[in-house]
């Protein structure tokens, strides 16, 4: 059951989507690492071996313990990550986050782009003193100093 259900859906949705990828990518190189295990004599391991004889239909890739524990784990991690959303006091959270967002103003396009030109033009400008700066110490050290 959710708590308190209308309220703060963007947080929450956003919170698991994030976090749900976090454990997709875990769960992809977890995967990966589990068939790079050989056996003692270089063949393949345990957890590369094939269950079915074959590749599965859909995915192309053939059934592996590695497959199955990487999909059970992350299945069972998205879960969890699920109830946690869930709870009071971490729901209370996102619900408060999202009216405190819902409360900032947020600058205009305008502002935004001017912003943005300002800041290009600092680090263009400071890019370029500090090459200059680089240039002429390793000038004068390996023209006067070595």
């Amino acid at each position: 059951m959710k708590y308190k259900p209308d309220q703060g859906t963007y947080a929450r949705t956003t919170s698991l989507l994030l976090l749900a990828a976090l454990i997709l990518f875990g769960c992809h190189t977890l995967f990966y690492w589990l068939l790079s295990f050989r056996a003692a004599d270089g063949a393949a391991g345990f957890m590369a071996r094939d269950l079915l004889g074959g590749p599965m239909p859909v995915l192309s890739q053939p059934l592996t313990p590695a497959l199955l524990f990487a999909v059970l784990l992350g299945a069972g991690l998205v879960w969890g990550v699920m109830r946690l959303l869930n709870r009071p006091r971490v729901a209370e959270l996102l619900i408060d986050c999202e009216t405190e967002m819902r409360k900032c103003t947020w600058p205009s396009w305008e502002e935004t782009w001017k912003s943005s030109v300002v800041v290009l033009l600092v680090v263009v400008f400071f890019t370029v003193v500090l090459a200059s700066m680089d240039w002429f110490l390793n000038f004068v050290a390996s023209r006067y100093v070595f």
